[in-house]
């Protein structure tokens, strides 16, 4: 079976909850479309677990990229170097990072030893950009955000990163009519509060009936807003069904 992920911010355990509760196994294939990492106490947890697993398939979101520059430079940072000595571009960088939430992620990279350190750095670099799978007789592209400035002609290698991890896609038009467009990113409660203005905003923090996953005019978002009050959820594309924590 393949599964989806995204979003998952730091949630470790509702992420191991998850996976026990779809049973997923060395026969399985699951795909995590970005942000896995800030919000939460468990982002080295999580990444030094799926690192290991080979049947795991990150997606870079715009919290790894974000956090990437910035680790990098941690992991000489921490033995070799003072804050001080943060030049201007790095000190913009970092600061970038910090207010979307990478300070959590910060103390709990300080706190690996140089190896793991070294090994999380590494395996953030080798995070795809997006990937196209077949389940269920149906075709799919996976990203994180969506396709910003899209052209059915375009090759998706030919998108630069930040087209495909910073901007939702308009959820009300189909881009393709042969394959369906998988993402994360923007919470499904913001998706239908767009789409239907009759629908009283839930305010962060809060849960919301509409906390599920999304799927329409070939469109699949599965971000239900963990990070926001929401749901951890998992959908297995071979039969679309959905699985939450």
């Amino acid at each position: 079976m393949i599964y989806c992920i995204s979003d998952i911010r730091g949630e470790y355990e509702r992420f191991l909850k998850l996976l026990k509760d779809i049973r997923f196994n060395s026969r399985d294939t699951l795909y995590v479309l970005g942000n896995l990492i800030d919000g939460s106490d468990g982002s080295m947890k999580l990444l030094l677990d799926i690192m290991m697993r080979d049947n795991v398939y990150p997606v870079i979101g715009d919290h790894e990229y974000a956090a990437l520059s910035c680790l990098k430079w941690l992991a000489e940072g921490v033995t070799h170097q003072d804050v001080s000595g943060m030049d201007a571009d790095m000190m913009q960088r970092m600061a970038e990072w910090t207010a979307i939430g990478g300070q959590e992620t910060i103390a709990e990279f300080r706190a690996l030893d140089d190896d793991r350190r070294e090994m999380v750095v590494d395996y953030l670099s080798e995070f795809s950009l997006y990937e196209e799978v077949e389940a269920g007789g149906k075709s799919f592209v996976l990203v994180h955000a969506g396709i910003n400035n899209f052209d059915p002609g375009k090759d998706l290698d030919d998108y630069d990163i930040r087209e495909l991890i910073t901007q939702a896609p308009d959820y009300s038009k189909r881009f393709w009519q042969d394959k369906y467009l998988v993402t994360g990113h923007t919470p499904t409660r913001r998706i239908r509060e767009e789409l239907n203005p009759l629908i009283d905003k839930t305010p962060d923090g809060d849960p919301s009936p509409y906390d599920k996953v999304f799927e329409e005019n070939g469109h699949v978002a599965i971000n239900c807003g963990v990070d926001i009050g929401g749901r951890l959820a998992a959908v297995r594309l071979d039969d679309m069904k959905a699985f939450y924590a």
